[in-house]
């Protein structure tokens, strides 16, 4: 008989402490997969997530990430808003493809409502390359002031929306609802991206919403005051002009006119509220897909040298920024579980070290029928071998197949795609268990060479 056929002999014959042995490496494999798969998912979504635009056009006052994360993953907040005027100007860019206004504020139960374009389901795509467009049930709602709706997979399962229903939304988390309603015309399939998660609405009903004329009005409030704030620091600069008294003054009284203008339309007459909303509201960040993506750098290098109320904003750069920070707790967290395929290997080790001494007979009567020292070595070691390589192969179809049965659900719930599907990871794993074994089978083959022959040969009593 073979050697590596003496090792599985002898392992059958403890068939309890070589399960438990296998099962505490195989918990420690499908572990480490999961948590690699898991990670690996989290972050091709944002990454991909990102390649949507080739840059974001936000407010120059807001945080470059926060523009990225509201924009793009529906999260947090710009920190102002943009001239509708810029949305206008980056439609006729010869450069651009699309242009994707976006205007935030709203909430529906929990999910951001997101006043855009129907350009924005031909902009991006899911993990798979296909446009948003296609994984519509239902149809894409119609441009214009028509109060229909889009929902993500998450936003309608949470919202338990479907096409034909009607809602009405809320302003931030308050609990006050907004008189105008939309009607669902489609529901998404779901995608792995963000997208999943929002609601989206037609811009100009956005602009509709009969309260958001207060916001109008801050806003109007807000850029006075800058512009106040700009001219007393020009002036305390020593940069003021003699003209700068007169043109303050006439800033404020446009100012004043479009207060007027919206103080007109809190009657009956909703028209001088819809009149000029759009304007004064402006945009939270517009979304550029440029005709081609070598593109990119003259396009951001022109809007910044512009210097004008958007600053240019190259998503995939401030993801990679962000998953910079937190790689490392990635990478410590997948290192602590590949420590527990490390100490499911010493428990190996202890396991085999224990038998070694109810084994003295078996032992003795090997070296009795010609069995040299190095062949009791060699079976003891393979010994090792075999249960981390078997318990490795276990734990690795443990770990794909939990990642192939949750997958579907963190889709749904979480927006996350997981792929499965065996990679270069396992072969990493079963190397580290082959050298891991051939370790751990050292000390107990030692001591195994150390058995008396003559002394071991009697029967045990």
């Amino acid at each position: 008989m073979t050697i590596l056929g003496l090792a599985w002999r002898s392992i059958k014959q403890r068939k309890l402490a070589s399960i438990l042995t296998g099962v505490s490496i195989a918990l420690g494999v499908a572990l480490t997969i999961a948590v690699v798969a898991l990670r690996d998912g989290a972050q091709n979504s944002y990454h991909d997530t990102a390649r949507g635009y080739d840059c974001i056009l936000g407010p120059t006052h807001g945080s470059t990430l926060d523009i990225v994360l509201n924009t793009m993953f529906h999260v947090g907040d710009t920190g102002g808003t943009i001239p509708w005027d810029e949305f206008e100007a980056a439609k006729r860019d010869e450069m651009v493809k699309f242009a994707v206004p976006y205007a935030v504020g709203d909430m529906l139960r929990g999910h951001h409502v997101v006043g855009t374009s129907t350009d924005m389901f031909r902009a991006l795509m899911d993990p798979e390359g296909a446009a948003l467009l296609d994984s519509i049930r239902g149809r894409l709602f119609k441009d214009g002031k028509h109060f229909e709706a889009v929902l993500g997979s998450i936003a309608a399962a949470n919202t338990g929306l479907v096409n034909g229903r009607r809602f009405r939304v809320t302003h931030g988390v308050g609990l006050v609802e907004h008189g105008e309603e939309w009607t669902v015309v489609g529901v998404m399939r779901p995608t792995g991206t963000p997208v999943d998660r929002g609601v989206f609405v037609p811009i100009e009903t956005f602009y509709e919403v009969e309260g958001h004329k207060a916001g109008a009005e801050d806003v109007g409030k807000r850029r006075k005051e800058r512009a106040q704030k700009r001219a007393e620091e020009e002036k305390a600069h020593g940069h003021a002009h003699d003209g700068d008294d007169d043109h303050g003054d006439h800033g404020d009284e446009h100012d004043h006119g479009d207060g007027d203008e919206h103080d007109h339309g809190d009657g009956d007459d909703h028209e001088g509220h819809k009149h000029g909303t759009k304007e004064e509201l402006g945009l939270s960040a517009i979304g550029i897909r440029l005709k081609s993506p070598i593109l990119r750098l003259r396009y951001v290098a022109d809007i910044r040298n512009d210097r004008g109320p958007v600053q240019a904003v190259i998503p995939q750069d401030q993801i990679r920024e962000l998953f910079d920070v937190i790689s490392p707790i990635g990478k410590l967290l997948t290192w602590i579980v590949a420590l527990m395929i490390v100490v499911a290997g010493v428990g190996t080790m202890v396991s085999l070290y224990n038998t070694i001494a109810g084994r003295r007979r078996e032992i003795a009567i090997l070296r009795a029928v010609g069995a040299r020292p190095h062949h009791v070595f060699a079976i003891i070691v393979s010994e090792a071998l075999l249960l981390c390589l078997l318990g490795g192969l276990f734990g690795i179809l443990l770990g794909h197949g939990t990642v192939i049965l949750v997958a579907p659900y963190l889709l749904e719930k979480a927006g996350v795609f997981v792929g499965g599907g065996f990679g270069s990871l396992d072969a990493w794993i079963l190397g580290v268990l082959a050298v891991l074994g051939l370790l751990v089978g050292l000390l107990p083959a030692w001591q195994g060479l150390r058995t008396p022959v003559a002394a071991n040969l009697h029967p045990t009593e």
